[in-house]
């Protein structure tokens, strides 16, 4: 049988899974068991690294360890309120970036919108410093004409440090359309 144990800072988290951390065994099979440790968000802040720590009583293996690393980043992308008569622009902030990573806009029909779609917006990426980017998204007089009052757009990412064990992380927005009445004066 085989026992796996995860230690953060030096702490037991197999101790803590009723707080801030959820200890899943899997299940043994073919020769392999995979245990994954959750980290919930009130602990899930800075960058960390895990440490599982294995035990086997069969094999009479004791204490093989693998390092995981897990970065953290944060992202900004507020509701924004805005009139139809000019091109609007929406910026998705991103801070406690270890590497360059692209940002993937999404639309209120959720698909992904092209760079190469220029009659309706403007992409930018942005620029990669000291772990902090902000790419936006200029949406043309065109486009917010086809909206409806209250439209959902999207900025996705994931770590480009880690492309295969990161998830995908998705912000919303709410575009308010704002109407404004033109009124003659007597």
């Amino acid at each position: 049988k085989q026992w796996y144990q995860r230690r953060v800072r030096g702490s037991d988290v197999t101790t803590l899974s009723e707080t801030n951390y959820v200890v899943s065994a899997g299940t043994y099979g073919s020769n392999s068991q995979t245990t994954t440790l959750t980290v919930k968000a009130a602990a899930n802040t800075a960058d960390s690294t895990y440490t599982c720590a294995i035990t086997s009583n069969e094999w009479l293996v004791s204490n093989r360890e693998t390092n995981v690393i897990l970065n953290v980043f944060a992202v900004t992308f507020d509701d924004k309120s805005i009139t139809t008569a000019t091109d609007q622009t929406i910026t998705c902030g991103i801070t406690g970036l270890s590497a360059e990573t692209a940002v993937t806009w999404i639309g209120p029909d959720d698909n992904e919108i092209s760079a190469s779609d220029t009659n309706n917006y403007v992409i930018d990426q942005g620029s990669y410093l000291a772990g902090s980017k902000s790419s936006s998204l200029t949406i043309k007089t065109g486009k917010l004409s086809t909206l409806s009052t209250t439209s959902v757009f999207k900025c996705k990412l994931k770590s480009a440090l880690y492309p295969t064990d990161s998830p995908e992380v998705v912000k919303e927005m709410t575009l308010t359309l704002l109407s404004l009445d033109v009124q003659p004066i007597n």
